[in-house]
């Protein structure tokens, strides 16, 4: 392989790689927001690892599309994932994610928060020349049952995972434009299948409800463009993302305040000396929300990503 070869592949990798660490959501739910790190990097036949830190910001009263002012409550979340990528060649990868969650919320009469393993995802991708398609399965590894400090237990969405078994389906088309060789993107479109919980808060003499969060369909355009220096490669990104989700569903009727649509702005720049070992930054921010009825929703989040590639048929 020719050491411009080389160079190419790298810069492909890398901006893969960027726009990876754009995509995240904003409302709270349950678990890790699984369709932050779909993407599979699959320019040839690699292993790579990556570790992903976020922090969202939970406080936006919002009563439909109207934001709300003097909320006594704050809510935050943080998710350490671990994600490790196997691309076999050029047309197939596999993926798994394990993520660590935490979350906090205070209201004037009290503090909860709860931290534990979340649901394991795996994802299987085939690309054919700009067109990746991927489907995932997310497993109920994560805990249902924990208690806040008063021995009640914690509503869904302060648990570490959902307890369903759920499938994600998604697209991507990579964009190139020949006349700026460093400049390129991606249009994405995803839809999550959310199942239902059929035993959530059971005890010894309670078998539990069933509770469901909403189905999420997600729509988004990512722009990058390769800055190539003697000290490396940086790469400022931009995207912009539709996000819709149904309202959950408890006890088979759906919930009151719950589902509803975002459009959400997103920036990151990521760096690397050599190709192999990558930092990227991100953050998010909410440019417009239609929600149903009230409900309180991410005003920002940010975070940082560590990945180290592989080359397993490297010469």
């Amino acid at each position: 392989m020719s050491a411009k070869t080389s160079k190419i592949l790298w810069i492909l990798f890398l901006a893969i790689a960027s726009q990876v660490a754009l995509q995240g959501q904003t409302c709270c739910t349950a678990g890790m927001p699984v369709s932050s790190v779909l993407d599979i990097a699959s320019d040839s036949a690699s292993l790579s690892f990556q570790l992903r830190y976020e922090y969202k910001s939970i406080n936006a009263l919002i009563d439909n599309n109207r934001r709300l002012e003097n909320d006594p409550r704050s809510r935050s979340g943080q998710n350490l994932s671990l994600k490790v990528d196997y691309a076999l060649n050029q047309s197939w990868a596999i993926s798994a994610i394990l993520p660590l969650i935490k979350h906090n919320r205070s209201t004037t009469s009290e503090m909860q928060s709860s931290l534990g393993l979340g649901d394991l995802v795996f994802l299987a991708q085939y690309t054919y020349k700009n067109i990746s398609l991927i489907s995932g399965l997310k497993l109920p590894t994560g805990s249902t049952n924990k208690r806040a400090n008063n021995s009640l237990l914690l509503s869904p969405d302060m648990q570490s995972g959902s307890g369903s078994y759920d499938v994600l389906f998604r697209a991507v088309y990579n964009l190139t434009i020949p006349q700026i060789s460093f400049l390129s993107g991606s249009l994405y479109s995803s839809y999550r299948i959310n199942n239902t919980n059929d035993n959530f808060a059971s005890t010894d003499s309670f078998t539990g409800r069933r509770f469901g969060f909403g189905n999420e369909y997600l729509a988004g355009l990512n722009i990058d463009y390769t800055l190539v220096s003697p000290s490396g490669f940086f790469i400022p990104n931009f995207g912009v993302q539709y996000r819709h989700t149904r309202p959950n569903v408890e006890q088979q009727v759906l919930a009151p305040n719950s589902g509803g649509s975002w459009i959400n702005l997103m920036g990151g720049i990521a760096y690397s000396i050599d190709g192999v070992k990558t930092f990227a930054l991100f953050t998010e921010v909410p440019l417009y929300q239609n929600l149903e009825g009230l409900q309180i929703t991410s005003d920002y989040s940010i975070g940082i990503q560590l990945s180290y590639n592989v080359l397993t048929n490297k010469k």
